[in-house]
């Protein structure tokens, strides 16, 4: 059986085991330095996309285009997997604890350039600009609670290509 060409955008310090990670910014487990925006790969290379908590720091502007380009290099019937702060619920966490610390879960760390959130997402935004980009079957994963109990940690989707 053919092993699955895996890429990680966005991987910093906490590569998917297995995959090529690409990032902005060297780390020890980046192997590509590139901006997420525009991939140096050809059209249909990967089995499976990953990025965990990127999506957040393009402008709501840019965000249907860097998923474009992000389909773009996955093949057809091949999975897309998104983690993005769930603003929602980081809103709702905020209303009932207005703290610094549930400042930085909405609007990111800011320790340089580019860590700002700049865009927030529901699942149906999400899902919806998923559909508009190709993908299809997408569905809410949920593997952990963020300190409060039924509140998922983050809103972890996947979905597939369009054949």
């Amino acid at each position: 059986m053919k092993e699955k060409i895996v890429l990680d955008i966005g991987c910093g310090e906490n590569k998917l085991e297995g995959a090529i990670g690409i990032d902005i910014h060297r780390t020890k487990d980046v192997d590509i330095i590139a901006d997420a925006r525009y991939l140096p790969f050809k059209e249909e290379v990967f089995d499976h996309i990953y990025s965990s908590h990127l999506l957040e720091h393009f402008s709501h502007r840019e965000v249907k285009d860097v998923l474009e380009e992000w389909v773009r290099v996955l093949k057809k019937a091949g999975t897309i997997e998104i983690k993005v702060p769930w603003l929602r619920m980081r809103a709702l966490i905020f209303f009932l604890r207005p703290t610094w610390e549930n400042i930085v879960h909405i609007y990111g760390g800011q320790e340089h350039e580019g860590n700002y959130h700049k865009c927030g997402f529901s699942y149906r935004l999400l899902k919806k600009l998923l559909e508009e980009c190709g993908i299809k079957n997408i569905k809410r994963v949920i593997k952990g609670y963020k300190g409060i109990l039924f509140i998922p940690d983050c809103l972890h989707v996947k979905g597939v290509k369009k054949s």
